[in-house]
């Protein structure tokens, strides 16, 4: 899905992407923080831009999450089959290993 995205910082969406001014309710001047990056970084745009930008970031984490929560399942479900025997340990190891796309699969041995 692709997302048409301002990438006109300071623009308002609503007014023809003409300069937000502090004279527009949905003005906002301040402070954000990446998770990447240790800098503070200072914007003024529109807060509807800002609550994209958000949702956005919420959304990507939660996918991110949940890749993750489910990765570990997997896990968890290969070492339980391998301490009841069910399947043999480096069997195991190398469909978990898989299932994670760890780039050294082959190396895994009996």
């Amino acid at each position: 899905m692709a997302i048409a995205k301002n990438n006109e910082k300071g623009k308002c969406p609503f007014r023809d992407l003409k300069a937000c001014s502090e004279k527009c309710v949905f003005y906002r001047k301040g402070i954000r923080y990446q998770e990447a990056a240790g800098d503070p970084i200072p914007f003024e745009e529109c807060a509807i831009n800002i609550i994209a930008d958000n949702l956005e970031a919420m959304h990507n984490r939660t996918y991110m999450l949940q890749k993750e929560v489910g990765e570990t399942k997997n896990v968890m479900a290969f070492k339980i089959m391998s301490d009841l025997g069910m399947v043999h340990p480096s069997e195991a190891a190398r469909q978990a290993a898989a299932i994670i796309n760890l780039p050294d699969v082959k190396k895994i041995s009996s």
